[in-house]
């Protein structure tokens, strides 16, 4: 064996031992611009499985997995997200130090999406969406909502046991964000109220675990209070 293979395979981590992660020690993960940029970047390079899905395919993948919860671990849902099924590693992220990353900025994004979606009311716009121009906009459309039925397909139950306006707004997603679908200017405002439909039925948080206390707006700044001048005492 070469020095130079030598020296690759000793950065790679033994993608046995890499295991499907525990999302409860995450707690906070940062999840603005910059985070949403490199998880952007990372999945455009060269390398991954073909079915690896890019940043509007994951977007709405996350979503789905969060407005219509199933019981599935980390272990089934993380690894379509790099174009696998069942719990095989990608190459791509076979080092401990990338894998974590990668794990951290996928479960960042995820968290950041679920407290958009909780917020009362909504600020979910989807800015992955809402940042593409023209034809690419078009495209990312049709990607999202291939990610957002591919988390669909992972529940057992199907369109079963859901109401009447759950399914009808599984359905306009469906719609909407088929390949053969015209794209119009009112698409995204469509997905997303389809979306808070679901967000007001559902019983979890999927993957995130239990349904926490609605993320409240932020109050109003408050004009500060005017201190009036106490009358002087008489010395009389």
């Amino acid at each position: 064996m070469s020095s130079l293979a030598k020296r690759y395979r000793s950065v790679r981590f033994d993608l046995g031992e890499l295991m499907p992660p525990d999302l409860r020690p995450f707690g906070a993960v940062p999840c603005g611009a910059a985070q949403r940029a490199r998880l952007n970047a990372w999945l455009s390079e060269a390398g991954w499985s073909r079915k690896r899905m890019d940043i509007a395919e994951l977007e709405g993948y996350l979503v789905a997995l969060i407005a219509w919860p199933v019981a599935i671990s980390s272990g089934a849902w993380l690894p379509p997200a790099w174009g696998e099924r069942g719990w095989k590693v990608s190459t791509k992220i076979a080092s401990r130090a990338q894998y974590d990353e990668f794990v951290a900025l996928v479960v960042g994004f995820m968290k950041d999406l679920d407290q958009q979606l909780s917020r009362q009311p909504s600020r979910f716009e989807s800015s992955v969406l809402r940042g593409l121009r023209g034809s690419r906009q078009a495209a990312g459309l049709h990607r999202w909502g291939q990610g957002f039925m591919a988390a669909l397909t992972l529940g057992s139950q199907g369109l079963k046991g859901r109401s009447d306006s759950a399914v009808a707004a599984v359905r306009t997603i469906a719609s909407v964000t088929a390949s053969s679908a015209t794209f119009r200017s009112e698409a995204i405002d469509e997905i997303t109220s389809a979306v808070l439909v679901l967000m007001g039925q559902r019983i979890s948080r999927g993957p995130l675990g239990a349904i926490a206390a609605a993320v409240q707006p932020d109050p109003l700044p408050h004009p500060p209070e005017v201190q009036t001048a106490k009358p002087a005492r008489s010395r009389n």
